[in-house]
């Protein structure tokens, strides 16, 4: 019986961290600073250089390799605030399930 409970509370960790890990994405996103930058995408097309191509692949690489230092503190913020929690809360419950084992 205690190895159900277990294996149910691991399952509805894990469904609430994805959740709660997908929300915080979605904020992060919608509160993402917009760069001072203007992107080579953003040109137009005669400015550009000549074999220059604006896939999703090349505005990522931009956004990861030319972010200015709030977008660096927002993305990171950002992770802390996704990991951190889900991880606190799986060692607490492992530490009280290790508790309540204890007392059989």
């Amino acid at each position: 019986m205690a190895l159900r409970v277990a294996r149910g509370l691991f399952r509805l960790w894990l469904i609430l961290s994805v959740l709660w890990i997908g929300g915080v994405g979605v904020v992060t996103w919608w509160t993402f600073p917009e760069s001072e930058l203007l992107s080579i995408c953003d040109l137009p097309a005669n400015q550009r250089p000549k074999e220059f191509n604006c896939s999703w692949v090349q505005r990522v690489k931009e956004y990861l390799f030319y972010m200015d230092k709030t977008q660096r503190a927002a993305v990171q913020s950002g992770i802390l605030l996704a990991l951190v929690p889900p991880a606190f809360v799986l060692a607490l419950g492992s530490a009280l399930v290790w508790a309540f084992r204890g007392f059989r």
